[in-house]
């Protein structure tokens, strides 16, 4: 692994703990946090980035810088404007790094658009491309129920039970079906329609097996 890239995986984990340990602590508090929304995120952006570097080429070092440095201002929940500091960001200090300076550009490009919903990127900036799709892969399919799930013991004021669970899921599920006509490249919208249908069919499974709230 380049050291660059292991310089912001450490850091992406650095940034996530101290919220992850507030929100899901572990037995005590030097413990590892029993989630990590954000991390575990964030490793499934490069997992599905990965699978459409593979199929769609382009630029892997632009690809991964891009990926672990999108939500770095986004520790969990929380983090406005995010992509607009993440850029910056980027901009600022990822050739002290190591990070070829003359991809510097492309990477801020990418992370500064990654959370612009309605917009097409152009097909010459395919790295972008493979980030906005990528990150946005992880908003529908069973992911999303994991996510849910995982994330629940995060709001200790919400009771969790099959019916909170169901409304949520019809919440992204409603949220997010029309992400596939957004997707930017052709395995992007395969895997978003077969994730989407995912999702569906376990809300429609929910909804038979739980019924309506009484």
């Amino acid at each position: 692994m380049a050291d660059w890239l292991n310089a912001l995986k450490t850091g992406m984990k650095e940034i996530t703990l101290p919220l992850a340990r507030k929100y899901w602590p572990g037995v005590s508090p030097d413990d590892e946090p029993y989630y990590n929304y954000r991390y575990q995120h964030v490793e499934q952006v490069d997992r599905d980035a990965r699978k459409l570097l593979g199929a769609h080429g382009g630029d892997e070092d632009i690809v991964l810088a891009s990926v672990w440095i999108h939500d770095r201002f986004k520790p969990q929940f929380e983090g406005e404007e995010h992509a607009v500091r993440a850029a910056a960001w980027a901009d600022e200090n990822l050739a002290g790094l190591g990070f070829p300076t003359e991809k510097v550009p492309a990477v801020v490009y990418a992370v500064s658009n990654h959370a612009v919903f309605g917009g097409k990127i152009s097909p010459e900036h395919k790295e972008a491309q493979i980030l906005w799709d990528a990150d946005k892969l992880g908003k529908i399919g069973a992911i999303m129920v994991a996510y849910i799930l995982c994330a629940g013991g995060a709001f200790p004021q919400t009771k969790i039970n099959f019916f909170w669970l169901q409304r949520e899921l019809h919440i992204w599920k409603e949220r997010n079906k029309n992400l596939v006509n957004d997707f930017h490249l052709p395995l992007s919208r395969e895997l978003g329609q077969k994730r989407y249908n995912i999702l569906k069919a376990f809300c429609d499974a929910l909804d038979e097996e739980v019924g309506d709230r009484p």
